[in-house]
């Protein structure tokens, strides 16, 4: 059986993954900027990047969630493409 990926499908799947992981992050720096970057800190080996934190204004935020969310959905739609060439 030779089962191809639906390439809106994929593409969608991702968009709206990155935008609710990216919700999610933005809403946790807004309400615990300190706590983000100690977690931060620790994902990246224990580089300090408080240094890093800088306050966003919501534009900037929302600008940021659409720019995320069409480019994952861009990735999206270029990964469905390549998996169903090597089916």
């Amino acid at each position: 059986m030779d089962t191809k990926l639906k390439i809106t499908k994929v593409a969608n799947s991702l968009a709206v993954t990155a935008a609710i992981v990216y919700l999610v992050c933005i809403f946790a720096v807004w309400i615990a900027p300190g706590l983000t970057a100690t977690l931060g800190s620790y994902l990246f080996h224990g580089i300090d990047i408080n240094n890093l934190v800088v306050t966003r204004s919501f534009s900037y935020s929302l600008v940021s969630l659409i720019t995320g969310t069409i480019i994952s959905w861009l990735i999206g739609a270029l990964f469905a493409m390549v998996y169903n060439k090597f089916r």
